[in-house]
């Protein structure tokens, strides 16, 4: 994308566009959702079920939690934030939902909450719901990519983290890039090479060059990257929301498809939407439709090819006789709905998301005398080092590669990142543990930091005591970053649970910062 010229985006194509998109995973989610986690090869060309009334749908749901967390806390979101929006409003405890939720509520902060004892952490929660960063980064995809992995990393890690960023670059760049192959390579520079999402798309891609169709295509995927999420139901045989038919018709099992390892289903998810992409040719109706056809988490697959399909056709350009079939109607399944208030329609969901654009996007939003903005892309859509000021947003990789391990904390003027060892929150009588904190200063002012480590039990022994201090330059002309090592080993344990407290308190500032580190006695899992 180097050295093109994007145009820029006036408001009314801008909202169009996102009206594109969510109508667009409301057709597709609703056309695959009776097929979900279900194996089969389908021919579908419509909607198989009643669609006079909405159908929950929690790859939604959790856009419209977001939705208030950003309308309450502005563009200052990061994993912390969302989890706790999603400990109160997200009621679901189904798979890594309630695994993450679980380790929040013991205080596992994100990434570790996605990560630890978390055996869907590959699946497709969170690639599912990256629509509203995509639709509030438009034309910027490495923020688009900061927020969806702020996002995915609090229950989600590896590739189920992948698959969110590559989603989310790829939905956000399409405001302004409408080719496919273009599109896909910026989304791959947002995730690492040898990943199993990067092995999905390379193998799609290389079945639509050599001339396979795609039913050869989707074989050779789930034979290469197996997918769980076909197996929980098994073969198609009919429902009685929609029988067998000659549409669906019942399904034999394939003995060339391995068992796929449990949870492991994100690779093989956006290889399907990716095939979707390919053989439906930039017919809307035939993309969708070949995405359900493929079985596996069909509402899911079809939901994500439509969303993108929406941006880059906008609204007004998708077929009349699929825009008009759902229900525009939002029902949620999987929210607690007081105090949250939730968007009822789809145009007031999308009217209300791009009220927040301009908080996000700031310097890329211009507003004219009628008060309505355009929005200016970033040069540069594939990922690039350096793409943000230091002081103001997150080099993207640098998250990528802390997953699982690194908890950040963001204050005013001060980041601070607490670095786990291999056995992340474990601790065991007698082992000395070893965590990393490093302080990165946000201000153009050098800082000395005083660390108070609260609530240590007195028999455990703490290196180089329970206050110390570290001097932080600033980013101008030196380097605004610093670290030192919380060394400890604990002796006579007897608590399952220990909550110490980090307070930081600044030379000169009055503010104190406060950050709680938990650990466990016992089997919590590394």
């Amino acid at each position: 994308m180097k050295g093109l010229k994007y145009m820029q985006l006036d408001y009314k194509k801008y909202l169009d566009k996102v009206k594109g998109c969510y109508t667009g995973k409301n057709i597709g989610g609703t056309l695959g959702a009776p097929f979900e986690c279900y194996r089969g090869v389908y021919n579908l060309d419509w909607f198989m079920q009643d669609i006079s009334s909405p159908i929950p749908n929690d790859d939604v749901d959790l856009q419209l939690v977001w939705l208030a967390a950003v309308e309450r806390e502005g563009r200052h979101i990061d994993s912390l934030v969302l989890a706790e929006y999603w400990e109160t409003y997200v009621s679901a405890q189904i798979s890594e939902y309630g695994t993450s939720k679980n380790n929040f509520g013991m205080g596992i902060l994100p990434p570790l909450s996605g990560y630890l004892r978390n055996e869907n952490r590959n699946s497709n929660g969170a690639w599912i719901r990256t629509e509203i960063w995509a639709c509030l980064c438009a034309g910027n995809p490495a923020l688009a990519a900061n927020y969806a992995y702020y996002d995915a990393c609090v229950d989600h890690s590896d590739e189920g983290v992948y698959a969110a960023t590559f989603t989310a670059a790829v939905q956000a760049a399409a405001f302004f890039e409408s080719n496919r192959e273009k599109l896909i390579e910026i989304g791959l520079s947002y995730i690492p090479e040898d990943c199993g999402v990067s092995r999905a798309v390379a193998l799609i891609r290389q079945c639509y060059k050599n001339g396979d169709d795609w039913k050869t295509a989707r074989k050779k995927l789930l034979i290469a990257l197996p997918s769980s999420f076909g197996e929980m139901d098994g073969e198609w045989k009919g429902t009685s929301l929609v029988p067998a038919c000659d549409k669906c018709p019942v399904q034999q099992k394939d003995a060339d498809i391995p068992v796929a390892e449990h949870g492991y289903d994100a690779p093989a998810a956006i290889g399907i939407v990716l095939l979707g992409w390919y053989y439906g040719e930039g017919d809307f109706a035939k993309s969708v439709c070949l995405a359900v056809n493929c079985g596996e988490d069909s509402d899911c697959t079809a939901g994500t090819l439509g969303s993108i399909l929406g941006i880059i056709a906008g609204e007004s350009n998708l077929p009349e006789k699929w825009k008009n079939a759902c229900s525009q109607q939002i029902a949620t399944c999987t929210l607690r709905t007081d105090n949250v208030f939730l968007p009822k329609t789809i145009p007031e969901l999308c009217s209300r998301i791009a009220r927040q654009t301009p908080v996000v996007l700031q310097d890329y939003c211009y507003f004219d005398e009628n008060g309505e903005y355009t929005i200016v892309p970033v040069a540069e859509f594939k990922y690039r080092k350096g793409a943000f000021r230091c002081n103001k947003h997150e080099d993207f990789w640098e998250l990528l590669e802390e997953q699982g391990r690194t908890v950040r904390f963001h204050f005013r003027g001060l980041t601070v990142k607490v670095t786990y060892d291999d056995t992340r929150v474990s601790v065991e009588d007698g082992t000395e543990k070893t965590l990393k904190l490093t302080f990165v200063n946000n201000l153009y002012t050098p800082q000395y930091l005083k660390l108070r480590y609260l609530g240590i039990p007195e028999t455990w022994e703490v290196n180089g005591g329970k206050e110390q201090c570290v001097g932080l330059e600033h980013w101008h002309g030196s380097s605004n970053v610093n670290s030192i090592d919380f060394s400890f080993t604990p002796h006579n344990l007897t608590s399952a649970k220990t909550e110490i407290v980090l307070e930081i308190s600044v030379n000169g500032r009055g503010e104190k910062m406060y950050l709680p580190l938990t650990f466990f006695n016992g089997k919590c899992g590394a």
